[in-house]
């Protein structure tokens, strides 16, 4: 009965002589009630409204989501079920209990909550240091594809509304500009979910249009405020609009120096590796809603003022993690929705008895193709295929939950009559449906790193040397690359390029981060996370005796998209082979203290997508600490060579190794028969194997040996017999489509296929010795 307090006040109360009824928020019960009274109760009211709303846009998507629509598509169509369109229409009676009149205001009130903290989100998921990293190619493309069209449109669209639709200047100056120049703008927020959702925002064409599109954004914020004070100035006097824009100056001084003082010291007093107090975040969330409630009353709208804020919170961690932690999943995940499904609900489908005014059958016809326009000319002449260029084009005008929220937060103000708004959700749903379409039919993001080149170290022209790339999560990936790559011996000739990669997790922000740490770049966040990985790249050239370049970079994203990123460098840098780091690590006395599942999907991603070959190495070796080769100590290196390309490729990358004096390769070949070349294959076998067959002066520390195995089972007892000996290091190929006799029967065991059946059986369980293994996938050509 702790809520009896709520429950047994008196029914009604008499204020200033006026009789009002008193309802409780909450019910008494279900059995307490008398039946039909239960919905009387505004939180019993809107909890039923809440189960509708969100089990009826589940139950579209279920559908829809099948043919790659949006979930906002699924959000609006529950809505125009659920209001005067079809519930409305067909169920009133329903309806009104339902949705009355003052439970539709609770849920708008919720809605601009939702979009004010989304505003704010925004700003923090935003890395204002994507504006300064941006060239030439994006500030035209940004600027172009909002300022021209935005322009055009709005003046010759508000001549049409006078001249053509007869409606008056003032209307015209508030409805036509307001409803024409949101159609026109391009949003970020919009852009960077689109680019999201067909997972092609750490692309080329991805980081170019996110570069567009925040340019555009921010010209956009500046050129919709100057138009709020040219209204002004009209209506009101020059006075008022000289005031407002003082008043609104100080605000965002305010934000700038003081609250963001106020960020830093939070971040200072957050102890290193320790999340931030809930005390903080409560003083955040309580300073937007204080800066939006001054904003809105000083002429600023209500959500610009959050969203300067969330642009002064540090990307990064970690205030701006905490924050996206704390309150994206309800903003997202529920706040949101509901904005798509009251713009839904809003709409009246049987209020459009007639054409539309033709100055918005312009705005949407012209100023949707002057749009696309302005984004595909420029992008061309910057060298942009055709097609890409088409597609940025249309992912720049692509529309969505801002232009919703701005529709919805801004009816009353605008004096928007149902029909216009009407029509404004079925603009935006169209373009929110077809632009994916029309994308993902323009833009094959599978096909970006599709190998037309052969990009393997077997094919490694000798003058140009082997460029490797080596991906690191942690600073013990890295000293485990180095480990591998201080073996390959270089020469004059034939120099080594390392690339190194390292890797991490997109948290708090919407911008993927490449940074190529050789020209400078930094992150507005804090690099130090990176900086021992970048140490030991640099100690590794900066010891190395043979000739040995050495690059390093960071990429900062999600880790659905971490392999884009790889596949990128590895693409841009002409790199032959990847080595990734195994998903499982031990420790020193062979006990496994880590098994990533995330990790163990990343390398199999880049396996399937990676424009050149790729090995995946698995470190036992944690005795060795030395990241260079000292001549008094020997290296044992063992090649399990049972034919097809991925053993060529992984024979290639031994091959080079032979040249130090300390250390010693053995190849083992395993044969079927004595006299084993079946076809083209064993032919490009053998000529792979002729210089390690014979005797030389190079070959002074090589030994080939010859197996005859028949079966799987004699193929698993000689890799256990390997593992008995005194190798260091243990190169396979991944035979991912091999179905030699040589390992028949073993596939069916195998519980790790990136690794192939003979990888598989060299990282099992059961052995604990100190001993790498490194399995080969030699690069797939597109036929």
């Amino acid at each position: 009965m702790g809520d009896s307090s709520l429950i047994d006040l008196k029914p009604e109360y008499r204020v200033d002589g006026s009789c009002w009824k008193f309802v409780p928020v909450i019910s008494e019960g279900f059995f307490n009630e008398r039946p039909g009274h239960i919905f009387r109760h505004h939180l019993i009211l809107l909890q039923l409204q809440l189960a509708v709303i969100f089990t009826l846009a589940a139950i579209i998507h279920f559908f829809l989501g099948r043919f790659y629509l949006p979930r906002l598509i699924s959000e609006v169509l529950a809505g125009v079920i659920l209001g005067p369109t079809v519930l409305g229409r067909f169920f009133p009676d329903i309806s009104a209990v339902l949705f009355s009149e003052q439970s539709v205001k609770v849920l708008a009130t919720l809605t601009r909550f939702g979009y004010l903290f989304f505003m704010f989100l925004i700003g923090v998921k935003m890395d204002v240091n994507l504006i300064k990293k941006s060239g030439k190619r994006e500030w035209t493309i940004g600027t172009m594809v909002m300022l021209f069209p935005l322009l055009v449109t709005v003046m010759i669209g508000r001549h049409i509304s006078i001249v053509v639709d007869k409606v008056d200047a003032q209307s015209a100056e508030y409805e036509v500009s307001f409803f024409t120049g949101v159609l026109m703008l391009t949003s970020f927020p919009v852009v960077a979910i689109l680019l999201m959702q067909l997972k092609i925002i750490n692309s080329e064409l991805g980081h170019l249009t996110l570069s567009s599109a925040l340019i555009s954004d921010m010209v956009s914020l500046v050129m919709v405020n100057i138009g709020n004070y040219r209204v002004i100035m009209l209506l009101a006097s020059l006075r008022v609009a000289l005031k407002s824009l003082f008043l609104v100056a100080v605000l965002i001084v305010f934000i700038l120096t003081v609250l963001q003082q106020m960020l830093y010291w939070i971040i200072r007093k957050t102890p290193e590796g320790k999340p931030v107090k809930d005390a903080y975040i409560f003083f955040v969330v309580i300073a937007l809603l204080v800066v939006a409630i001054v904003g809105e009353n000083v002429g600023l709208q209500y959500m610009y003022g959050p969203f300067i804020l969330g642009l002064t919170v540090p990307t990064g961690h970690p205030l701006a993690s905490t924050l996206i932690e704390k309150l994206d999943t309800i903003v997202s995940g529920w706040m949101l929705p509901l904005m798509s499904t009251y713009c839904g609900y809003r709409s009246n489908l049987w209020n459009l008895n007639r054409l539309p005014p033709y100055w918005i059958m312009f705005a949407v016809t012209f100023g949707f193709f002057l749009k696309v326009a302005c984004g595909f000319i420029p992008a061309f002449c910057f060298k942009v295929p055709c097609k890409d260029a088409t597609a940025l084009a249309l992912m720049l005008a692509a529309k969505g939950i801002v232009e919703l929220g701005t529709f919805a937060t801004n009816e009353e103000k605008q004096s928007t009559v149902t029909q216009e708004f009407t029509w404004a959700v079925i603009i935006v749903f169209i373009v929110a449906a077809l632009v994916p379409i029309l994308t993902r039919k323009l833009y094959d993001p599978s096909k970006t790193y599709a190998g037309y080149q052969k990009r393997t170290v077997l094919d490694s022209s000798i003058n140009e040397g082997v460029r490797m790339l080596a991906c690191a999560h942690r600073q013990d990936d890295a000293l485990s690359a180095i480990k591998l790559l201080q073996l390959s011996n270089p020469s004059t000739g034939s120099p080594l390029s390392v690339y190194g990669l390292y890797l991490e997790e997109l948290v708090g922000g919407a911008s993927p981060l490449l940074l190529n740490h050789q020209l400078g770049q930094r992150s507005s966040s804090d690099g130090g996370r990176w900086q021992p990985i970048i140490d030991v790249f640099n100690y590794f050239k900066s010891q190395s005796s043979k000739p040995t370049q050495v690059h390093v970079y960071t990429a900062i994203s999600p880790s659905s998209l971490m392999h884009e990123d790889v596949c990128w460098v590895a693409f841009d840098n002409l790199v032959a082979l990847i080595i990734l780091p195994f998903h499982r690590k031990w420790n020193r006395k062979g006990k496994l203290i880590s098994d990533s599942k995330d990790l163990r999907d990343f390398n199999t991603k880049v396996m399937n997508k990676a424009p050149c070959s790729v090995a995946i190495l698995i470190d036992r070796d944690r005795g060795r600490n030395s990241l260079i080769i000292d001549e008094s100590s020997t290296y044992n290196i063992c090649v399990v060579f049972l034919g097809g390309k991925d053993d060529r490729e992984a024979l290639s990358i031994a091959r080079g190794m032979k040249g130090w004096p300390s250390v010693f390769l053995t190849v083992i070949r395993l044969k079927e028969t004595e006299d084993m070349i079946t076809g083209w294959e064993g032919m490009m076998d053998d000529e792979c194997l002729r210089d390690i067959k014979h005797p030389s002066n190079e070959n002074g520390n090589v030994l080939y040996k010859e197996e005859i195995v028949r079966h799987g089972a004699d193929t698993s007892a000689l890799i256990g017999s390997i593992l008995d000996e005194n190798f260091d290091l243990i190169c396979v190929g991944r035979h991912s489509q091999c179905d030699s006799p040589l390992i028949e029967g073993l596939s069916a065991w195998t519980d790790l296929p990136e690794l192939g059946t003979i990888g598989d059986l060299l990282v099992s369980a059961e052995i604990s010795k100190p001993i790498s293994i490194l399995v080969v996938q030699q690069q797939v050509i597109e036929k």
